[in-house]
């Protein structure tokens, strides 16, 4: 065998190597990546999560929620609670809106999403923070926000859920079953 065989058959066991090297690789970014995703999606819901359990456990927060659908006056500090308990939201449907334009949230994810933010600014109260904070947040969310209220206003139909008259029917129910 003379060197030039020699140097050819170094040259395909080389050429295999870095193919096999490559499709490594690529595997790996694949498991990176879905890896990723995976906890990008389960950072955001834990999010979530943290807002919705901060209301469960605050009674304050609770009263001042039920005071502001009433449209009853608030005072400075159940304003600034208000304001803080809101913002915090937004920031997490604002990310969601970020992920799933990038494709990370499934469909089924982005439309709870979706639907919880509705809820949220179908409430006067909501659409009146809106007015006022939504300097706060990206154009694209500023715009989706926006597109959803015009939408919201121009529509018939009602709320997902109209949360007074849901919450008096839950108190009148349990009255009524502490009678039974």
């Amino acid at each position: 065998m003379n060197w030039e065989a020699i140097g050819a058959v170094g040259e395909v066991v080389g050429g295999v190597g870095v193919i096999l090297t490559l499709v490594y690789l690529a595997v790996q970014i694949r498991q990176n990546t879905a890896m990723m995703t995976a906890q990008t999606v389960q950072a955001s819901i834990d999010a979530t999560q943290r807002v919705l359990l901060f209301r469960a456990e605050h009674p304050e927060v609770r009263s001042v929620l039920r005071k502001a659908r009433a449209d009853e006056e608030l005072n400075r500090d159940e304003f600034e609670l208000l304001t803080a308990y809101l913002q915090s939201a937004f920031m997490n449907f604002q990310a969601r809106l970020q992920h799933n334009t990038r494709g990370v949230f499934d469909a089924s994810v982005n439309e709870s999403y979706e639907k919880i933010l509705v809820d949220y600014l179908e409430a006067q109260y909501v659409q009146r923070w809106w007015s006022y904070s939504r300097a706060l947040y990206g154009d694209a969310f500023r715009e989706h926000c926006d597109q959803i209220i015009e939408r919201l206003n121009d529509s018939e139909d009602g709320n997902l859920i109209n949360w007074n008259e849901a919450s008096q029917s839950m108190s009148a129910d349990k009255s009524a079953s502490r009678n039974d």
